[in-house]
């Protein structure tokens, strides 16, 4: 056994070297493995010209029988191979006494590469197993013929950073926008645009990102990209101010006239009245809608609307909140269709919308957060949604659908206030669907529907006061609680000092109420900061 180990290690080098002779080439490692996997079933079988012997003695000098020419072989596969095409020879020159002719097609049978059955382009050469065949494919090339090219884009993506295009035999990686190809022919590298071209931002400053760049201006400046500079925000045509207002460079400034009886408030937008002492302004207005009345997020009013011919969405509102977070309106169909949440994040107006199963997220405008009543409208044009503040046009989105959704002929939209009809996870771009703020004026599809005004105006917990503050807080017999654990972590901590700072701004409405307390875990009171009327009636109103 070892003895036909060394012959067949030095056939296979014979044929390696034939190989590299008629190819200029060497095999690869794993080419020589394949092959000699292939080789090694075949290690302990008669020898290639020991086989050529007994073949010529058998089957050439004299015919030979199946049984006989399987003893020249030793296996089966090569006999059944190699009988039929034998007998076809010796009927197509033995009767004839053809004698070379005879011998040189005996002689040929074994040779399964004579066919040329390897691809020629993508294989190094063609070794006969006789009774089979096996071809060195070139890198990129697999199969039997070696005739299928391999996928590297496949495995681990080719390697590449980004993009791998597959291609006969070999692949090649690209890059998406705003990154470049690494020598390596495999990695994307970041291209940054500010250090290439330090002028592409003009004046603003320029901060590279993935992918691309953005051009930075200080707060109150926006860049403008005509002329390559930051141009000065004009807060006042925003409306941030109750009354007067006046614009500085990267700035503004809100006025009030004193001679009416008003000062700027802490906001520094509003303007209130200047009163040493004011009550509660606990009235309710029947015309306006509470938005946070549902402490869960839950939607404050659903609608479905139905049509029989092709409607697009008309919404139009006047909103009012302190709340930079939370839900305005939900219209469209399931949370699978097509469908928009107007929300605030920041204080900012963001519109959410899904189409077609894809979802975007647009935020602009100016803070409407500040308590002042401002007009508001949504509004579905061809192929476009529109939302105005103040009757200027904030957003403009181009969209791929219609709000609107046919179901049994008829054109159904929903449409939910202050809250959204899923789970605030199933948004885009989650968020706190709780708003606390006001609805008014508000008329939807062109006044089509009048029946959420009735239900105002005989639901009092729907409707909102008169009169709101940041941080207003109205009658009633409620407290805020806050539990802290002033614990210390170590005994050697224990005699420290420590101390409670407790800072407010209080308008008192009446003569006596407790303001602060601190109290134990066994409910006994260790300090309270209340008001005790120490002054008769007349002197208070005098004041």
């Amino acid at each position: 056994m070892p003895n036909a180990w060394i012959v067949a290690a030095s056939l296979l080098l014979l044929v390696l070297l034939s190989v590299e002779h008629s190819h200029g080439i060497l095999l690869s490692a794993r080419d020589a493995s394949q092959f000699l996997r292939q080789r090694q079933r075949r290690a302990n079988h008669i020898f290639e010209e020991t086989k050529q012997g007994h073949l010529e003695r058998e089957c050439v000098e004299e015919q030979c029988s199946k049984e006989e020419a399987r003893e020249v072989f030793e296996n089966d596969p090569e006999t059944d191979y190699f009988y039929p095409r034998y007998l076809e020879c010796n009927r197509r020159y033995r009767m004839l006494n053809r004698k070379d002719p005879l011998t040189t097609c005996i002689h040929n049978i074994p040779d399964q590469c004579s066919s040329n059955p390897c691809r020629r382009e993508s294989t190094f050469g063609c070794i006969d197993l006789h009774g089979d065949f096996f071809c060195l494919c070139k890198p990129g090339w697999t199969g039997k013929n070696c005739s299928t090219d391999v996928d590297e884009c496949a495995t681990e993506n080719g390697n590449c950073s980004h993009i791998c295009h597959n291609k006969p035999g070999t692949h090649q990686c690209s890059c998406f926008g705003g990154y470049r190809l690494h020598a390596n022919s495999r990695l994307c590298l970041d291209i940054d645009e500010c250090t290439e071209s330090p002028n592409i931002c003009g004046t603003a400053q320029c901060k590279n990102v993935r992918s691309t760049y953005v051009c930075l201006c200080d707060e109150g400046y926006n860049y403008d990209v005509v002329t390559k500079s930051c141009l000065d925000i004009n807060e006042c045509e925003e409306g941030r101010c109750e009354q007067s207002c006046v614009n500085t460079p990267g700035s503004y400034s809100c006025h009030c006239d004193g001679r009416g009886g008003v000062k700027l408030s802490q906001n520094m937008n509003t303007c209130e009245d200047i009163l040493p002492c004011i009550s509660f302004a606990s009235e309710k207005s029947r015309n306006s809608l509470y938005l946070g009345r549902m402490f869960s997020g839950a939607p404050v009013i659903r609608l479905r609307f139905k049509r029989k011919q092709p409607t697009r969405l008309v919404a139009e509102f006047q909103f009012r909140s302190f709340d930079p977070e939370g839900v305005l309106f939900f219209a469209g169909g399931h949370q699978e269709s097509s469908w928009i949440v107007l929300a605030l994040r920041n204080g900012r107006l963001e519109l959410q919308l899904k189409y077609n199963g894809i979802g975007r997220v647009t935020s602009s405008g100016p803070v409407i957060n500040h308590g002042m009543w401002q007009p508001i409208s949504v509004e579905e044009l061809e192929r476009n949604i529109v939302i105005k503040v103040n009757k200027d046009a904030v957003m403009k989105i181009a969209v791929s659908g219609d709000l609107f959704t046919v179901e049994k002929g008829l054109y159904q939209l929903n449409l939910t206030v202050g809250g959204i009809p899923f789970k605030s996870s199933e948004l885009i771009q989650p968020l706190n669907p709780r708003l606390d703020g006001c609805m008014r004026n508000w008329n939807w599809l062109n006044g089509e529907d009048t029946s959420i005004q009735e239900t105002v105006g005989m639901t009092e917990k729907m409707q909102c006061f008169l009169v709101a503050g940041r941080g207003s807080f109205f009658t009633g017999r409620g407290f805020a609680m806050f539990h802290i654990d002033y614990t210390y972590p170590s005994k050697e901590e224990s005699k420290g000092n420590w101390r409670v700072e407790f800072h407010a701004q209080i308008i008192p409405a009446t003569d006596t109420g407790v303001l602060f307390a601190l109290v134990s875990q066994d409910m006994a009171v260790t300090l309270s900061l209340a008001l005790i009327d120490y002054h008769s009636t007349a002197k208070i109103k005098h004041q």
